[in-house]
């Protein structure tokens, strides 16, 4: 062995760079902004709308239901809202992925 280290794997070839690539930043029109403006605005009132509507279920379950089966009706309804909100996550993170 003379101590010089031998280069391997390409044989003397140059090895094609591969291209980067790179999304390009687009500038957002004023279109766009309005357009993520008004979705935001709804999305904050859908999310008021929703908190008041959950609560008023709960109101009705109170005045419908016998008192003693309240926590009962009240825990199916919860869990109800907790499957929903899962299914649409799961269903929109799948989305995004495919």
């Amino acid at each position: 062995m003379n101590g010089n280290l031998k280069e391997t794997g390409n044989l003397g070839r140059e090895q094609p760079v591969a291209p980067v690539n790179t999304k390009e930043k687009k500038a957002l029109s004023i279109e766009d902004s309005f357009r993520f403006g008004l979705f935001v605005l709804v999305a904050l009132l859908l999310a008021i709308s929703s908190l008041q509507f959950y609560s008023s279920v709960h109101d009705i379950i109170y005045t419908w239901f016998e008192s003693e089966y309240v926590p009962i009706i009240r825990a199916v309804f919860n869990l109800v809202v907790v499957v929903f909100c899962l299914y649409v996550i799961k269903s929109h993170l799948m989305k995004k992925k495919t």
